[in-house]
């Protein structure tokens, strides 16, 4: 999947996004601030909603790049040239231009992700005890 624009680069890896990103950010966005949020806590001003909802669907996209980034970053730690990272309508993909050089290196490079992920989850958990 190729990316519709190339947002730039970072750590030395260039991040680009799917037009199907906008479907997937307004989907987010206007389901919290039209549906769960405004029957959840009702009473609000609508721009506080939307002001949430638009939030979150910035957090969860730059969750989603946070996760590719540290597959990334771990494949060029450990030899291999990264093409790009390209978020889409299902998550994101970092292109690796070849494979791990052992299985070592492939479980610490598909490894990264899921644990960044999941040590994301618990810094944002809010509030603690839900």
């Amino acid at each position: 999947m190729r990316a519709t624009l190339v947002l730039g680069r970072i750590a030395g890896v260039r991040v680009g996004v799917h037009w199907s990103v906008l479907l997937i950010f307004g989907v987010i966005a206007f389901g919290l601030s039209e549906g769960r949020l405004s029957k959840a806590y009702p009473g609000h001003p609508w721009i506080v909603y939307w002001a949430v909802g638009v939030s979150t669907a910035v957090v969860f996209f730059a969750s989603l790049l946070v996760h590719e980034l540290a597959h990334a970053v771990v494949a060029r730690r450990n030899g291999i040239d990264v093409d790009d990272i390209v978020l889409w309508l299902l998550g994101g993909a970092a292109r690796l231009k070849s494979e791990a050089p052992n299985p070592a290196a492939e479980l610490r490079i598909a490894g990264v992700g899921p644990l960044v992920s999941l040590a994301l989850g618990e810094c944002l958990r809010w509030p603690r005890g839900f």
